[in-house]
């Protein structure tokens, strides 16, 4: 999936950079910086016991430590640039700045309070509703879609939670429920993808529920999974669920309602049907639902027909500046939320019903979409009608 520098070599070179920024930052500290000139080796050496401790801390990539030493050579970072522009600025203001800064202090007690805070947002659960229109005739007049995405069970979201879940799908009450990829991924332990999809077989939203692969769903990337593809799609199968890849598929006979899943472009390198044939007659009176993980080609779904596009991956940002980093470089189209396409096609890309290895989030939201669809249309289909 990703190639052996990007996934091996920088996280290499990005570990070497980050311990020079922190040892010659530890050099100030209140306790360290007395020892300089006369015990050299106290003074250079307990940087360096800091620094294994905070190695060790963070060995494992996906746990507690990494996000502490991430976040805290980020605001040593600031810091430094902060102190440099006090220090050109002189007088009472770089005065002030040494004494909030306390020797570089503050790095450690604001990364401890963001830490504190972002796990308590990661695992706090809300379901996010959208209101749209359409001018296209709708069951009743309205449609209600419940987004599910990127629950990548785990610290976040695992199977102890689906009576939460269950309670905000109930809530919900969705016509319909799309999957929009990375529901499990390579730490997904067998217990949570057993009651995982049990739990979705339990769903029975009247129009169906429908799931397109994310990058994780099937590219793993660190280790191996501990079910197959097979194993994957015989339990959605056996919950209930449609399953597309490069599909278009209309709902039910009579209904004007069609949805279309996409593969994933990360996992498939872009080697996929392009939006044009997927549907190639064009837009039409079919009210399109657009599946697609990654928030690519907004433009291109909706000139061929997509009337609602619904994706995840980004998980909104999740951890800053992720997401800020993303919006800047353009490496997604949408980071989070709702966005008007065309006059006549809305994207929305959730923030994920769980998060990716780390219980952290200080951007978007763990959260089910709720889409309500409402129709301007005066022929839409009443409930006889279904």
């Amino acid at each position: 999936m990703y190639s052996h520098f990007i996934q091996f070599t920088i996280p290499k070179i990005g570990q070497a950079l980050v311990a020079v920024v922190l040892y010659l930052n530890f050099l100030a500290l209140p306790f360290v910086a007395p020892f300089q000139g006369a015990y050299p080796l106290v003074y250079y050496g307990l940087p360096l016991l800091l620094l294994w401790g905070l190695s060790f801390l963070s060995r494992n990539p996906l746990g507690f430590g990494m996000v502490f030493v991430g976040h805290l050579t980020a605001l040593y970072l600031l810091c430094d640039g902060l102190s440099l522009l006090a220090g050109l600025a002189g007088g009472p203001l770089s005065s002030l700045w040494r004494t909030v800064y306390c020797g570089g202090a503050l790095p450690w007690v604001v990364t401890l309070a963001l830490v504190f805070w972002g796990r308590r947002r990661a695992v706090q659960l809300r379901l996010t509703r959208y209101r749209i229109t359409t001018p296209k005739a709708l069951p009743g007049g309205r449609l209600r879609v419940l987004q599910i995405s990127d629950l990548h069970p785990g610290p976040t979201m695992n199977h102890t939670r689906t009576p939460e879940l269950r309670d905000l799908v109930t809530r919900a009450a969705p016509d319909l429920i799309v999957f929009t990829g990375d529901i499990f991924d390579e730490y997904t332990t067998r217990a949570d993808f057993d009651a995982f999809c049990r739990f979705f077989g339990q769903l029975t939203p009247p129009l169906g529920k429908y799931f397109v692969y994310g990058n994780h769903d099937l590219g793993h990337y660190w280790t191996t999974a501990c079910f197959t593809r097979l194993e994957l799609e015989t339990a959605l199968h056996a919950a209930g669920i449609q399953i597309l890849e490069d599909q278009s598929l209309p709902l039910l006979s009579g209904i004007p309602l069609r949805v279309v899943g996409r593969q994933d472009w990360l996992f498939c390198q872009g080697k996929r049907l392009s939006p044009v044939q997927l549907l190639p007659q064009g837009p039409d009176e079919v009210y399109t639902l657009w599946l697609d993980h990654e928030p690519r080609e907004l433009a291109e779904a909706a000139a061929a027909g997509a009337d609602l596009i619904l994706s995840g991956h980004t998980h909104g940002g999740q951890i800053w500046p992720t997401g800020l980093l993303a919006r800047l470089f353009r490496y997604n189209e949408l980071n989070y939320g709702l966005k008007q396409v065309t006059p006549t096609c809305a994207a929305v890309v959730s923030g994920g019903t769980g998060t990716w290895g780390y219980r952290f989030r200080t951007e978007g939201r763990t959260e089910l979409v709720l889409v309500e669809i409402d129709s301007t249309s005066s022929c839409c289909l009443s409930n006889s009608d279904l």
